[in-house]
């Protein structure tokens, strides 16, 4: 695959209006090269209606290209909206009110992360969750959680850790692997870190601690990309954890990003909170070819 060096300036319509931002700065492992395919410049924008305004986690089942699905952080609700149509086409309930941040899917069930560690399970044939979802508890310790993925090499789900007591050293953060089971039942399978130095070695900005707002595998080459919305970065790992590049990201184009999905094609998205904007977005990043 070539590699490509990013440049250029965002340009954003939100709402509206556009705005102008700054150029993304990314530093790569030393004397490497950056090999991020995008640019990050949207291909399209999608400004949520008020129920998503604070949109956290989103994803994608790959029968249906142009659908995404995704959560906010208030309520337990599952939306599916329509990129084409550019609307919500179904709203599924799973749980109360509550903090829910992290969203992926296996291709038959969906898992919803809730900030606390307890994930929320449910059939994708979801026209409705009554009766059909499992909360699995108590299977990471406890802490802070907004990131999950789902990985498809190995069937596995995968957490982050946003602040968990036992990474108050601020050496690395910590990870655990998920196995999945009969009707989305979930049990231990493991551990995993990802190292602050690391990070630090290829931006200065991350010091002592590192907080994981979303996370993502693309499947085509093995990487991770993970999300700090805190930490304003978009970090870019491979298989093993080991980070790549570390890109920078200007809080005035990137309000508060707190989702991260692939397509099909495998088109990047990154979903943000509305924050001190008029809307939630949706953005796409076209894969360069």
């Amino acid at each position: 695959m070539k590699h490509y060096l990013l440049i250029g300036l965002f340009l954003f319509t939100i709402g509206m209006g556009g705005c102008q931002s700054q150029s993304p700065k990314a530093t790569s492992v030393a004397g490497g090269k950056n090999s991020i395919p995008y640019l990050l410049t949207a291909d399209e924008s999608h400004a949520m209606p008020k129920k998503l305004e604070e949109i956290s986690g989103i994803t994608f089942i790959k029968d249906q290209p142009s659908h995404i699905f995704a959560i906010q952080d208030e309520d337990g609700l599952l939306f599916e909206y329509d990129l084409l149509k550019k609307q919500i086409v179904l709203t599924t309930s799973f749980a109360s009110k509550g903090d829910y941040e992290g969203l992926t899917t296996d291709g038959q069930y969906f898992y919803v992360l809730k900030s606390n560690g307890h994930i929320y399970s449910f059939p994708v044939e979801h026209t409705s969750a009554s009766g059909k979802v499992i909360v699995n508890k108590d299977l990471v310790p406890k802490g802070e959680y907004e990131s999950m993925a789902f990985d498809a090499s190995s069937s596995r789900l995968f957490l982050l850790c946003k602040v968990c007591k036992i990474d108050n050293k601020g050496e690395v953060v910590s990870g655990y692997i998920l196995k999945v089971g009969e009707s989305g039942r979930l049990s231990n399978g493991g551990e995993f870190s990802l190292q602050i130095s690391a990070l630090s070695a290829l931006d200065k900005r991350i010091k002592k601690t590192f907080k994981p707002s979303a996370m993502a595998r693309r499947e085509s080459t093995g990487e991770w990309y993970i999300l700090s919305s805190i930490d304003q970065a978009l970090v870019i790992t491979d298989d093993a954890f080991k980070p790549k590049e570390v890109i920078h990201l200007p809080r005035k184009t990137f309000e508060q990003p707190e989702g991260i999905a692939f397509d099909k094609d495998d088109n990047l998205y990154i979903s943000s909170e509305a924050g001190r904007q008029k809307q939630g977005m949706i953005y796409k990043f076209n894969l360069i070819k």
